[in-house]
């Protein structure tokens, strides 16, 4: 089967282009003059994960600090999809950060400061669950004492699935 977009001659079982990433249309022939050959060593999924830019819910694959508080921000509520761990750890680092230094400052803006990023933290850790593979209501083992999070942190911490999941592509 050829992709619609760039011709590459993808498996009959792939529903996505290995060589752009685009949704696998069918096709008979190669699109335009594009011929699948032309490409000595076509990337493969692993050197090149799928990329969807139809989805902009979908979190880059590692993000920089100030990325990932703007990320975050901007998906505050959004349960789906995935999370790396940079966009987790950098989004926890700040969140802890802000905490410390409002409870310094105030007890008033340390409680501010817990109502602000209550939601897009539970958020981002459910995204980061599904990273690893993991359904988003798993969450609520941060209720069991100890136990809890001692089992958020090592989920937290685990390197996620490098392949599309049930929760999206990755990153």
């Amino acid at each position: 089967m050829f992709c619609g977009k760039c011709g590459f001659q993808n498996p009959d079982s792939s529903s996505f282009c290995v060589n752009c990433g685009n949704p696998s249309q069918i096709a008979e022939t190669p699109v335009g003059s594009v011929s699948p050959f032309q490409n000595a060593q076509p990337v493969t999924a692993m050197q090149q994960p799928f990329q969807f830019v139809s989805s902009p819910s979908l979190a880059p694959r590692k993000m920089s600090f100030g990325d990932a508080i703007k990320y975050c921000f901007s998906n505050y509520a959004n349960f789906k999809g995935r999370a790396s761990r940079s966009e987790y750890w950098f989004f926890y680092l700040f969140t802890s950060l802000v905490s410390s230094v409002g409870y310094l400052v105030s007890t008033y803006l340390y409680v501010l400061a817990l109502l602000v990023f209550f939601v897009p933290q539970i958020a981002v850790l459910t995204r980061r669950l599904h990273d690893t593979g993991k359904a988003g209501t798993l969450a609520f083992v941060l209720l069991a004492p100890c136990v809890g999070g001692i089992l958020i942190l090592i989920w937290a911490c685990t390197e996620g699935e490098k392949s599309p999941n049930r929760f999206g592509p990755p990153w």
